[in-house]
Protein backbone atom coordinates (compact mmCIF):
# COMPACT_ATOMS: atom_id res chain seq x y z
CA UNK A 1 0.00 0.00 0.00
CA UNK A 2 0.98 3.25 -0.86
CA UNK A 3 3.33 5.29 0.70
CA UNK A 4 5.54 2.76 1.67
CA UNK A 5 6.90 4.73 4.20
CA UNK A 6 6.60 8.40 5.48
CA UNK A 7 9.27 10.89 5.93
CA UNK A 8 9.21 13.53 8.24
CA UNK A 9 11.80 16.24 8.54
CA UNK A 10 11.65 16.66 13.19
CA UNK A 11 12.76 19.60 14.09
CA UNK A 12 10.01 22.35 13.23
CA UNK A 13 7.57 19.76 11.83
CA UNK A 14 7.41 17.93 14.74
CA UNK A 15 9.04 19.34 17.61
CA UNK A 16 9.08 23.18 18.48
CA UNK A 17 12.53 23.99 17.12
CA UNK A 18 12.27 27.54 16.75
CA UNK A 19 10.43 27.76 19.56
CA UNK A 20 13.15 26.28 21.85
CA UNK A 21 15.50 28.51 20.41
CA UNK A 22 13.56 31.45 21.24
CA UNK A 23 13.17 31.09 24.71
CA UNK A 24 17.04 29.95 24.51
CA UNK A 25 18.09 32.95 23.23
CA UNK A 26 16.13 34.93 25.88
CA UNK A 27 17.70 32.96 28.17
CA UNK A 28 21.21 34.55 27.59
CA UNK A 29 20.43 38.09 25.87
CA UNK A 30 19.85 41.34 27.28
CA UNK A 31 16.67 42.16 27.98
CA UNK A 32 16.10 45.01 25.96
CA UNK A 33 17.33 42.83 22.92
CA UNK A 34 15.84 42.21 19.86
CA UNK A 35 15.02 37.99 20.16
CA UNK A 36 13.27 38.07 16.45
CA UNK A 37 16.65 39.72 14.65
CA UNK A 38 19.43 37.75 16.86
CA UNK A 39 17.16 34.66 15.70
CA UNK A 40 17.20 35.64 12.02
CA UNK A 41 20.75 36.08 12.25
CA UNK A 42 21.43 32.85 13.89
CA UNK A 43 19.17 31.43 11.14
CA UNK A 44 21.40 32.61 8.97
CA UNK A 45 24.63 31.72 9.93
CA UNK A 46 23.56 28.67 10.43
CA UNK A 47 22.01 28.14 6.69
CA UNK A 48 25.61 29.42 5.39
CA UNK A 49 27.91 27.01 7.70
CA UNK A 50 25.49 23.69 6.42
CA UNK A 51 25.89 24.45 3.09
CA UNK A 52 29.86 24.11 3.23
CA UNK A 53 32.01 21.25 3.71
CA UNK A 54 30.12 19.07 5.71
CA UNK A 55 30.55 18.89 9.52
CA UNK A 56 28.83 17.40 12.92
CA UNK A 57 25.80 19.34 13.73
CA UNK A 58 26.84 19.93 17.38
CA UNK A 59 29.78 21.63 16.02
CA UNK A 60 28.08 23.50 13.21
CA UNK A 61 25.69 24.82 16.29
CA UNK A 62 28.36 25.92 18.30
CA UNK A 63 30.08 27.60 15.67
CA UNK A 64 26.60 29.13 14.47
CA UNK A 65 25.64 30.40 17.95
CA UNK A 66 29.52 32.08 18.84
CA UNK A 67 29.31 33.83 15.79
CA UNK A 68 26.21 35.61 16.35
CA UNK A 69 27.05 36.51 19.92
CA UNK A 70 30.19 37.86 18.68
CA UNK A 71 27.93 40.01 15.91
CA UNK A 72 25.91 41.03 18.97
CA UNK A 73 29.03 41.82 21.20
CA UNK A 74 27.34 39.17 23.33
CA UNK A 75 30.05 37.32 26.31
CA UNK A 76 29.54 34.01 28.00
CA UNK A 77 30.18 32.29 24.82
CA UNK A 78 31.33 28.78 26.29
CA UNK A 79 28.26 28.80 29.01
CA UNK A 80 25.62 29.57 25.94
CA UNK A 81 26.94 26.90 23.87
CA UNK A 82 26.71 24.21 26.33
CA UNK A 83 22.97 25.31 27.52
CA UNK A 84 22.03 25.43 23.76
CA UNK A 85 23.04 21.85 23.40
CA UNK A 86 21.67 21.21 26.33
CA UNK A 87 18.59 22.19 25.30
CA UNK A 88 18.23 20.76 22.30
CA UNK A 89 18.75 17.58 23.04
CA UNK A 90 15.07 17.08 24.27
CA UNK A 91 12.97 19.56 22.15
CA UNK A 92 8.98 19.06 23.21
CA UNK A 93 6.80 17.77 20.05
CA UNK A 94 3.84 20.17 19.17
CA UNK A 95 0.67 19.28 20.55
CA UNK A 96 -0.81 18.20 17.58
CA UNK A 97 1.96 15.24 16.80
CA UNK A 98 1.83 12.35 19.00
CA UNK A 99 -1.58 11.66 18.29
CA UNK A 100 -1.14 11.83 14.92
CA UNK A 101 1.74 9.44 14.61
CA UNK A 102 -0.01 6.74 17.11
CA UNK A 103 -2.77 6.55 14.38
CA UNK A 104 -0.86 6.30 11.68
CA UNK A 105 1.17 3.64 13.29
CA UNK A 106 -2.26 2.28 14.20
CA UNK A 107 -2.63 2.30 10.68
CA UNK A 108 0.18 -0.05 9.79
CA UNK A 109 2.38 3.19 8.64
CA UNK A 110 6.04 2.76 8.33
CA UNK A 111 7.53 6.18 9.67
CA UNK A 112 10.63 7.85 9.10
CA UNK A 113 12.97 10.71 10.36
CA UNK A 114 15.41 12.01 7.65
CA UNK A 115 16.74 15.23 9.79
CA UNK A 116 19.75 17.39 9.84
CA UNK A 117 21.54 16.41 13.42
CA UNK A 118 23.19 13.89 14.61
CA UNK A 119 22.16 10.30 16.07
CA UNK A 120 23.11 11.00 19.67
CA UNK A 121 21.56 14.74 19.03
CA UNK A 122 18.07 13.95 18.25
CA UNK A 123 17.87 10.49 20.43
CA UNK A 124 15.88 12.20 22.83
CA UNK A 125 13.76 13.96 21.12
CA UNK A 126 12.64 10.99 19.22
CA UNK A 127 11.68 9.35 22.14
CA UNK A 128 9.44 12.16 23.29
CA UNK A 129 7.45 11.32 20.16
CA UNK A 130 6.16 8.11 21.76
CA UNK A 131 6.19 5.79 18.57
CA UNK A 132 8.99 3.94 16.95
CA UNK A 133 10.71 5.16 13.92
CA UNK A 134 13.96 4.62 11.45
CA UNK A 135 15.76 7.90 12.07
CA UNK A 136 18.40 8.71 9.23
CA UNK A 137 20.58 11.57 9.93
CA UNK A 138 23.02 13.97 8.10
CA UNK A 139 25.53 12.20 10.55
CA UNK A 140 24.82 8.95 8.90
CA UNK A 141 24.92 10.51 5.34
CA UNK A 142 27.62 13.45 6.09
CA UNK A 143 25.32 15.48 3.84
CA UNK A 144 22.26 17.53 5.14
CA UNK A 145 19.39 18.67 3.20
CA UNK A 146 18.60 20.41 1.15
CA UNK A 147 21.57 18.16 -0.50
CA UNK A 148 19.78 15.35 -2.66
CA UNK A 149 22.48 13.40 -0.97
CA UNK A 150 20.73 13.07 2.30
CA UNK A 151 17.35 12.01 1.00
CA UNK A 152 19.12 9.25 -1.40
CA UNK A 153 21.13 8.11 1.34
CA UNK A 154 17.67 7.69 3.54
CA UNK A 155 15.93 6.05 0.68
CA UNK A 156 18.82 3.51 0.34
CA UNK A 157 19.05 2.90 3.71
CA UNK A 158 14.98 2.07 4.10
CA UNK A 159 14.71 0.23 0.86
CA UNK A 160 12.69 2.25 -1.34
CA UNK A 161 12.11 4.33 -4.35
CA UNK A 162 11.30 7.89 -4.73
CA UNK A 163 8.19 6.92 -5.68
CA UNK A 164 7.23 4.96 -2.62
CA UNK A 165 7.43 7.73 -0.73
CA UNK A 166 5.47 10.54 0.83
CA UNK A 167 7.93 13.57 2.73
CA UNK A 168 6.30 15.46 5.36
CA UNK A 169 8.10 18.88 6.10
CA UNK A 170 7.61 22.06 7.49
CA UNK A 171 11.22 23.64 6.14
CA UNK A 172 10.35 25.30 2.32
CA UNK A 173 13.84 25.03 1.13
CA UNK A 174 15.35 22.07 3.15
CA UNK A 175 12.25 19.76 2.63
CA UNK A 176 9.53 20.52 0.31
CA UNK A 177 12.13 22.44 -2.79
CA UNK A 178 14.38 19.32 -2.72
CA UNK A 179 11.42 16.62 -2.41
CA UNK A 180 9.87 18.66 -5.48
CA UNK A 181 13.41 18.09 -7.26
CA UNK A 182 13.12 14.31 -6.48
CA UNK A 183 9.93 14.30 -7.98
CA UNK A 184 8.61 12.89 -3.87
CA UNK A 185 4.60 13.25 -3.07
CA UNK A 186 4.76 16.11 -0.41
CA UNK A 187 2.84 17.60 2.32
CA UNK A 188 4.12 21.44 3.56
CA UNK A 189 3.15 21.71 7.33
CA UNK A 190 2.79 25.22 6.83
CA UNK A 191 2.81 26.37 10.84
CA UNK A 192 3.63 29.81 10.66
CA UNK A 193 1.98 30.83 7.53
CA UNK A 194 4.79 31.48 5.01
CA UNK A 195 4.38 32.04 1.23
CA UNK A 196 5.25 29.01 -0.99
CA UNK A 197 7.49 29.09 -3.84
CA UNK A 198 4.66 28.56 -6.92
CA UNK A 199 7.28 27.64 -8.93
CA UNK A 200 7.75 24.50 -6.72
CA UNK A 201 4.85 23.85 -4.85
CA UNK A 202 3.94 21.02 -1.90
CA UNK A 203 1.59 18.49 -3.00
CA UNK A 204 -0.78 19.73 -0.20
CA UNK A 205 -0.64 21.93 2.45
CA UNK A 206 -1.55 21.44 6.20
CA UNK A 207 -1.40 24.12 8.95
CA UNK A 208 -0.34 21.06 11.56
CA UNK A 209 -0.09 18.01 11.56
CA UNK A 210 -4.19 17.42 13.02
CA UNK A 211 -5.16 16.94 9.55
CA UNK A 212 -2.53 14.23 7.66
CA UNK A 213 -4.30 11.09 7.99
CA UNK A 214 -6.82 12.27 6.08
CA UNK A 215 -4.60 13.83 3.64
CA UNK A 216 -2.45 10.59 3.25
CA UNK A 217 -5.95 8.88 2.69
CA UNK A 218 -6.62 11.38 0.07
CA UNK A 219 -3.18 11.35 -1.87
CA UNK A 220 -3.49 7.41 -1.47
CA UNK A 221 -6.92 7.52 -3.42
CA UNK A 222 -5.89 10.11 -5.98
CA UNK A 223 -3.20 8.21 -6.62
CA UNK A 224 -5.39 4.43 -7.02
CA UNK A 225 -7.44 6.48 -9.12
CA UNK A 226 -4.85 7.35 -11.93
CA UNK A 227 -3.38 3.99 -11.75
Amino acid sequence: MWPAVITFDCYGTLVSWPETLRACFESFLPEAADVAAFHKDFGEIHTQLRAGPYRPYTELLRLALERTMTKWEIPGVPKAQEEFLRIIRAIPPYPDVVPVLKDLKKDASRLAIISNTEDELIAETVRGLQVQFEVITAQQARAYKPDHRLFAFAFERLGVSSADVLHVGAGYATDIVPSFELGLSRIWINRRGEQMDVTKPPTAELPDLSGLAACVSSLRDNRSRRT
